[in-house]
Formats: C-alpha cells, sequence, structure tokens
C-alpha cells in the first residue's frame, strides 16, 4: 500500500497530507509546542494513514514555517505567557480548514493532538460539533490548573499585567469547567504516570470526574512523551472507530 505524501496551502497555511490510498476517514495530527508539522508526521504520519486515514498536519500559531516570537528565540516565560493564544488561533484555523476544504467529504474528523497539541484538541471540542474520536496524548484538560502548575504565581508576578489577562482568559475558556460545551464521539486520554510538566493527576481528575462522558483514559509507565507502548494502544483504539 503507497501512503501519497504532499503539500498542501489551504486557508493560507501550508500543510502536510499523509492519505491512504482508499482513505475512510480524515484526521488531523497536531504537534506540541516548540515542534513543527514534520516532526510529528515523521514519527507518526505513514503508520496512522495505513489505518485509512486521510491526514492533515499544520504548524501550529507562530510555529514551523509561520514562526514568530516569541517562539523564535524561546524565552520561556514569554512562550507559556502566549500559549493559550497559540492553542485558540490554531483550533480556529483547524475549524476552518475543516469546515473550507473537507467537510463536503468528511463529515466528522478525528484529532490527535500531543502535549499543546492536546489543549489544541480540547479547546476545539467546544467550538465545533464534527469530531469523532478525540485524542489527547500527554496533555491536560485543565487548563487553569495547568496554567499556574507551570507558570507559579511566583513568576506570575514577574509579569502581573500580562499574566493577569491570561488567567482571566483561562477561566472563561478552561475546557475542564464547561464539558456542556464539548462535543466528541469518545475522548481517548493517554498519559504518562511519571509525567512532571503536565502533571497526569490533572487528566486523571477530570476522568473521574466526569463517568457521564464518553471517555478513555489509561497511564503508561512513561514521563512526558509518547511511548511506544501508548502508541500501540492508540492504533488498537483507532481501528475500532474504523469497524464501528
Amino acid at each position: 500500500m503507497k501512503i501519497s505524501i504532499h503539500k498542501e496551502t489551504l486557508n493560507g497555511i501550508k500543510c502536510l497530507q499523509y492519505k491512504h490510498p482508499r482513505a475512510e476517514k480524515l484526521l488531523f495530527l497536531q504537534h506540541g509546542i516548540h515542534s513543527k508539522k514534520e516532526n510529528v508526521m515523521n514519527l507518526y504520519g505513514i503508520t496512522l494513514a495505513k489505518l485509512g486515514y486521510n491526514i492533515i498536519a499544520l504548524d501550529a500559531y507562530k510555529h514551523g514555517e509561520r514562526i514568530e516570537e516569541p517562539f523564535i528565540s524561546k524565552e520561556d516565560d514569554q512562550c507559556t505567557l502566549e500559549t493559550m493564544d497559540v492553542v485558540k488561533h490554531t483550533a480556529y484555523d483547524i475549524k476552518a480548514i475543516y469546515e473550507n476544504h473537507f467537510k463536503d467529504r468528511y463529515k466528522t474528523f478525528d484529532f490527535i493532538g500531543i502535549s499543546m497539541g492536546g489543549m489544541i484538541a480540547y479547546y476545539l471540542s467546544t467550538i465545533t460539533k464534527h469530531i469523532d474520536q478525540l485524542v489527547a496524548l500527554i496533555s491536560s484538560p485543565q487548563f487553569l490548573e495547568t496554567a499556574n502548575y507551570v507558570f507559579p504565581l511566583k513568576r506570575q508576578q514577574v509579569h502581573q499585567e500580562q499574566s493577569q489577562n491570561v488567567i482571566k482568559e483561562l477561566k472563561n475558556i478552561d475546557p475542564s469547567t464547561r464539558t456542556e460545551h464539548m462535543h466528541f464521539h469518545r475522548l481517548i486520554m493517554l498519559n504518562g504516570k511519571h509525567d512532571n510538566v503536565i502533571p497526569t493527576n490533572q487528566s486523571q481528575r477530570f476522568y473521574e470526574d466526569h463517568p457521564d462522558l464518553p471517555i478513555m483514559f489509561k497511564l503508561y509507565d512513561t514521563d512526558h512523551k509518547v511511548n511506544q507502548a501508548m502508541f500501540e494502544d492508540l492504533q488498537d483504539l483507532l481501528k475500532e472507530s474504523f469497524r464501528s
């Protein structure tokens, strides 16, 4: 089976497309902070496309081919403060690309996001009703709690006005407090037991607090990275959606 690989410009954004010759489903594959579309496609694109997907990967806002400060110099505080702007902007880019280019062919789509890409996944679920399988790897739906963990009060006080604006925005859009606005057929949450970047207990608590939602949650013996066992399980879970 030959997977076609080519570049597309969609809504003015350069994307990578990996496509099964008889693609049944559409999948968006989203990288994390300080990464780019080529990295995530090189790691997972071929394997996932062989399941039967038409896969689209785009650079997150201010990343990759559309990189801007502070993600050029990688100044830590400013990158952290602007992460949520990246999350929101990228989510709306994906929504627009789907609606303008794929909605007529695919009534729904799957989404896999890694780390920050998982946060894009969670936010995207609050602005579209077309997600089938929503996959968040080593991520968290608890936006406010994540922000306070990675950017504690001591650091917030150095950038007081900017931090206050970010916290205010997070309170308004945090998916974990707005589950009535989240839309998906199934949510797959896979996390590392030893993750000290985005603590696993945030996702675990969300899962335990929402038995009413169709969530599959599992922990792996890893830190803040997708290990082989996690990726193999993910493939099996996605194969189920092709059979259903």
